[in-house]
């Protein structure tokens, strides 16, 4: 068996001092990189880089971007981190024309708030105004017009606030390509149908449909349209089956016309 080397005590001093050495350095430089970054975060802290320098809306196609951030309480000359995302959200969602609201940090200084909208589905009329009417039924009384801007039919004789709510959300399911067809809708309640409606199409068109199917039923106008000779005059029937029919004299022309005058 070889001889084992035995080492003196007096020989691994140096080595354990300079093991103790090498962990002392390293415990040094960690406690010194901490301190380092310590003294980083309270400088940016207590720096201008650490307030709010920007903030970008997205989503946003009606209400403006200056307006979202107004109602965030956002500030410019805030801390970065003492920012309430929660709060500002609250404050943002209390617009009538916001349904919902996400908000993100960006970077080190930066948000971005990302809105959705309430579709407008609708305008009516008050006195002299127009009014926009959301996909919900709230009227936007704030938004005073001269004249409906042409984007959602105009809504006549909706005295009960049910029977709007119900037609708005009937329109909300509505494609675009169906919605700006719509000109006019008129409630024409009578002893038989409560929800009966007759609309004014932008193609020149008359149609009589109820409220409670609207949705479904009205698209099938552009394929009964389409087989309309452009002379022919009439009534597009969509509240019970799916019909045209004609005029059969000019006194029965007039005489739809004259029942949405009488009940304006």
């Amino acid at each position: 068996m070889a001889d084992k080397k035995i080492i003196s005590i007096e020989d691994r001093i140096p080595q354990l001092k300079k093991a103790r050495k090498r962990k002392a350095n390293r415990r040094f430089v960690m406690y010194l990189t901490i301190i380092l970054i310590l003294v980083l975060v309270i400088v940016y802290i207590q720096s201008p880089l650490s307030y709010v320098k920007n903030i970008d809306v997205k989503g946003n196609h009606r209400v403006e971007e200056s307006e979202v951030i107004d109602l965030s309480k956002i500030s410019m000359d805030e801390n970065y981190w003492g920012v309430e995302l929660d709060a500002a959200k609250d404050l943002i969602l209390q617009h009538p024309e916001i349904s919902s609201v996400e908000i993100d940090r960006k970077w080190y200084n930066g948000y971005e708030i990302t809105i959705s909208e309430l579709a407008r589905v609708a305008y009516i009329r008050e006195g002299d105004h127009y009014y926009p009417i959301l996909e919900d039924g709230t009227m936007l009384k704030d938004q005073q017009l001269d004249q409906p801007l042409g984007d959602a039919p105009l809504l006549h004789d909706f005295n009960s606030p049910e029977m709007l709510r119900l037609l708005t959300e009937q329109l909300e399911k509505l494609p675009e390509s169906i919605n700006q067809l719509l000109s006019e809708i008129y409630w024409i309640p009578n002893e038989i149908n409560d929800y009966k409606i007759l609309i004014y199409t932008a193609d020149g068109h008359e149609v009589i449909a109820s409220i409670r199917d609207f949705s479904s039923k009205i698209k099938l106008y552009p394929s009964i349209a389409s087989q309309i000779q452009p002379n022919q005059e009439g009534v597009i029937h969509i509240d019970v089956g799916a019909y045209f029919q004609p005029y059969s004299s000019e006194e029965e022309a007039s005489t739809q016309e004259d029942q949405v005058e009488s009940e304006q």
